[in-house]
């Protein structure tokens, strides 16, 4: 308990870096909460979301795609139904290009019953990567 508390006070510290970068738009308050989200993990393993924030910072504030990518597939080994890093994982790839890989993360979203938050956003993702998918070359 006491892991987990110390967890959570290193993982808000890391939500204050973050906040701040997103005020002031300054790349070293993302690096700051990212190394905050990593401690708080590696204070505490079973803390995925400190994990999820730093994988969702690397790739859509500093656009770090690789690094992001080998972090939703870190949490996804832990947890291969965790839905928020599948669906985050299908975004870094669609934004990388790699858009058959996309597509199989979203409709994996799309089968997992406790999706509900964004469905709608991975179905519209879903139905477009399908068009995109359907013309390119085999």
């Amino acid at each position: 308990m006491i892991r987990f508390l110390f967890a959570w006070l290193i993982y808000t510290w890391g939500g204050l870096h973050r906040y701040f970068g997103n005020k002031n738009r300054m790349v070293s308050e993302y690096e700051h909460a990212i190394r905050y989200f990593a401690k708080a993990y590696a204070v505490d393993p079973t803390f995925r979301a400190a994990r999820l924030q730093r994988a969702i910072l690397l790739y859509r504030e500093l656009g770090r795609h690789e690094e992001a990518i080998n972090e939703f597939n870190a949490l996804l080994n832990d947890k291969p139904l965790y839905c928020s890093a599948l669906l985050n994982r299908g975004i870094t790839l669609q934004e990388m290009g790699r858009f058959q890989e996309a597509l199989a993360d979203f409709e994996q979203y799309l089968q997992l019953p406790d999706n509900n938050e964004y469905a709608d956003e991975a179905n519209r993702f879903a139905v477009h990567l399908r068009e995109i998918v359907k013309d390119l070359p085999k």
